[in-house]
């Protein structure tokens, strides 16, 4: 019976020990089986064990059954560790901004770099409120808006709104938001908000549209056209500028009213043509001209900036540019070249284009001999004297007048032109002879003959003509224009019946010694050149010198004694006029005060002194101050004499000028009387005193021409005016007798005496010689 139960136990030890491996129950059955084998037969042992060994299976059984749920939880807990693990390193790692916010609007996470981009610590952002703290206040509607509907709306949303960073600073973020929600309830747990910062694209956004705002602003308002043009010939886009300039509306109604630009908009079709095949050899054409057709059919002149714009391989795609408005450009641009060409005032040729004129015509002569022309040069007489009494406004509708009667005297083909003031040229071409241009001077001089009507005026004029007829000597047009100046500066000295002088060759000579004489008057005191000689003045009734006229005498260095009459006009054109007329009133006012002082009754002597109108100045008072102050002269035997015609040249100042040397008691002489043009209301409103018969009167008193002398009229004025008369020009005792039974006060000629030096004037003075025995 051992054996069995021995058996039974080995084998139930060995069962167990198959579905057990816990050592200490295996230990408990080895210490059972020493317990029990000493007192239970082998038998009931083995049964015993058999009951045991199941009894162990089952508990064992039970035991994995117990144990299995324990391990099933740790694997979950692991997983769910597992994925919280993974879910905080998607969370924290992922570049992109996390946040969650409750439904309350509290902030329950945010990741790392939602943090870091806002500056702030994990601490200090949790159960903040997300949109008073974060979300800038210009966008809380909107993010308020978008919790709403993810609150209690939507599960899922894209938008874009910013948030603020700790410094203030507002980042742009492209939000995908999802609500998170409980089930089976679906309340929001909460709102997941996963967003990308977009600040730098949004910026790039911004700019682009503020720069697309800008240039479409400078697009709509800019003042020149811009525009697009597709190759077929219609414009893609323009700008309302463009509109402007064509007249139209709008830049919609531009475009779909042109849509043959080549037939709708360009004058000469050609323009846009040779454009066209510009763009084809250039990349931009600048400053291109065209005139071009506005809406309403009016033309105006444009300037285009183009380029034709291609694709990689080179198309076509279209054209595009800008255009200015140029007109008023144009318009001045013509009025230029018509102002460089004509005379603003009557419209004719000016003298730049005259002489261009004159210079083709030149040049024409010189390839064929037989080609003949010649040049008129007129001025008109007694010009300033209208402009001086009537205003230059009736001057210059005067000289419109003339220039009208000028153009119907022409022939077809012939150039008038005005070189400035009264001044005329005419441009005679394919003459046969002079005699063409004498029959052109005296129709010209007819048209003038009869009264020109200026507003209620009615003005005679003449003009004076030089007549240059071209010659192979002629090289440049200024020659052949001198030459006529010359010959009208001949016309108006001599003037002839005809009013006009042809130039001849001498003439040039003589204008070269009056230029020279010109330019040596200057320096003829300082080479004691001049000097003063005096003629004697003497009392008609007692025949007794009470006086002397000076008289300024030029020896030249070449050409010797130089007559008064060629020299003075000199001076008084060429301004040299003021340091002679200076240098006479000095020398001859210093030798009137010595006779006085050294010579015995001498004291009444007068002195007589030339004074030309353009010494009328107040720098000739200063002059004439200075001289009454150095020499203790009174002015009573100072004696100015003035010409009518240098009074006329500006009466109001004349009078004015006048009346200051009256009041130094100085003697005013009208020199010349009767030869000019000043009349009886202007001798009644001149200061003047003495009168002086010119020679010519005196001259004409025993001619034998029938016509009563005019002398004795004028000494009948002067009377009635309590005015003293000098006859001038006496040469014979009957001349002499006829004026002292009229009642002249005072005469001078060569019966009494030629010009004398000081030395012999003041023997004569001396020696108190009867001026009857000088004659005899």
């Amino acid at each position: 019976m051992t054996v069995p139960i021995v058996l039974a136990i080995w084998h139930g030890q060995h069962l167990l020990q198959n579905y057990l491996s816990d050592s200490q129950l295996l230990q408990s059955l080895r210490i059972g089986h020493v317990h029990l084998e000493p007192w239970i037969s082998p038998t009931l042992a083995a049964l015993l064990s058999v009951l045991l060994a199941t009894a162990l299976l089952f508990l064992r059984r039970l035991y994995r059954w117990v144990r299995r749920p324990r391990r099933d939880r740790s694997a979950v807990e692991f997983a769910l560790d597992r994925e919280r693990l993974f879910n905080h390193t998607l969370i924290e790692a992922n570049p992109a901004f996390v946040v969650a916010v409750s439904p309350e609007g509290e902030v329950l996470r945010m990741n790392e770099s939602m943090l870091k981009a806002l500056g702030y610590r994990r601490e200090d952002v949790l159960g903040q409120d997300y949109l008073s703290s974060f979300v800038p206040p210009c966008d809380r509607p909107h993010v308020q808006e978008m919790f709403q509907d993810l609150v209690h709306v939507l599960d899922m949303i894209q938008t874009e709104s910013s948030v603020m960073t700790r410094d203030g600073e507002v980042l742009w973020v492209a939000w995908h938001g999802r609500a998170v929600r409980q089930r089976p309830s679906g309340a929001c747990e909460f709102i997941l908000g996963i967003g990308n910062d977009i600040t730098d694209r949004q910026r790039t956004i911004q700019a682009l549209a503020t720069a697309e705002a800008k240039y479409r602003s400078i697009f709509e308002n800019a003042i020149e056209g811009i525009f697009q043009i597709s190759p077929e010939g219609y414009y893609l886009s323009a700008n309302p500028a463009l509109a402007s300039i064509l007249g139209y509306d709008s830049p919609e109604h531009l475009i779909s009213q042109l849509d043959n630009i080549d037939r709708q908009l360009y004058v000469d079709s050609s323009r846009r043509a040779k454009l066209l095949r510009l763009l084809q050899t250039q990349k931009v054409v600048s400053g291109f001209e065209a005139e071009v057709y506005r809406r309403d059919g009016s033309v105006v002149w444009i300037s285009e900036d183009v380029r034709a714009v291609r694709d990689d391989q080179g198309l076509l795609l279209y054209y595009e540019g800008s255009v200015v408005d140029i007109t008023e450009r144009k318009r001045t641009e013509q009025r230029l070249r018509y102002n460089a060409s004509h005379d603003e005032l009557t419209g004719l040729w000016n003298r730049g284009w005259f002489l261009s004129q004159v210079e083709r015509s030149l040049r024409r002569s010189r390839r064929h001999e037989d080609y003949r022309f010649a040049v008129l040069f007129l001025d008109l007489d007694n010009f300033k004297g209208v402009n001086d009494s009537l205003g230059h406004v009736i001057g210059d509708r005067l000289l419109l007048e003339i220039a009208h009667r000028l153009e119907l005297c022409l022939r077809p083909g012939d150039t008038l032109a005005r070189l400035g003031g009264d001044e005329f040229t005419i441009l005679m071409e394919n003459t046969q002879d002079l005699q063409e241009a004498i029959d052109l001077a005296q129709r010209l001089q007819q048209s003038l003959q009869d009264p020109l009507p200026v507003e209620n005026h009615h003005i005679f004029t003449q003009v004076s003509i030089g007549i240059a007829p071209a010659h192979p000597g002629h090289r440049q047009p200024q020659d052949l224009l001198q030459d006529a100046d010359i010959a009208l500066y001949r016309a108006k000295k001599q003037k002839p019946a005809e009013g006009y002088v042809v130039f001849d060759r001498t003439m040039r000579s003589e204008a070269v010694r009056r230029l020279q004489l010109e330019t040596d008057l200057r320096g003829a005191i300082e080479r004691n050149e001049l000097k003063v000689v005096y003629q004697p003045i003497v009392c008609l009734d007692t025949l007794k010198v009470s006086g002397f006229e000076a008289l300024v005498r030029w020896r030249h260095s070449r050409y010797g004694n130089i007559s008064p009459s060629e020299f003075i006009p000199i001076a008084e054109e060429s301004g040299s006029i003021q340091a002679l007329g200076a240098w006479v009133l000095r020398t001859a006012g210093y030798q009137l005060r010595h006779w006085q002082q050294t010579i015995l009754g001498c004291d009444l002597l007068s002195m007589s002194i030339n004074l030309s109108g353009k010494q009328l100045s107040q720098a000739f008072i200063s002059q004439l101050d200075s001289l009454l102050a150095d020499t203790q002269l009174d002015g009573r035997t100072l004696k100015l004499e003035i010409t009518e015609t240098a009074l006329m040249e500006d009466v109001d100042s004349a009078i004015v000028l006048l009346e200051e040397i009256q009041d130094r008691h100085v003697v005013l002489c009208l020199d010349d009387f009767g030869t000019g043009y000043c009349s009886l209301n202007y001798l009644h409103r001149f200061p003047i005193q003495i009168i002086k018969l010119d020679r010519s009167f005196v001259e004409r008193l025993f001619n034998g021409d029938g016509r009563p002398p005019i002398a004795p009229a004028i000494v009948n004025l002067a009377q009635h005016l309590q005015i003293c008369t000098i006859a001038e020009g006496i040469e014979n005792p009957q001349q002499l007798k006829y004026l002292q039974d009229l009642g002249c006060n005072y005469g001078q000629g060569y019966w009494f005496s030629r010009p004398l030096d000081a030395q012999r004037a003041e023997q004569l003075l001396q020696e108190d010689l009867n001026i009857p025995a000088l004659a005899g």
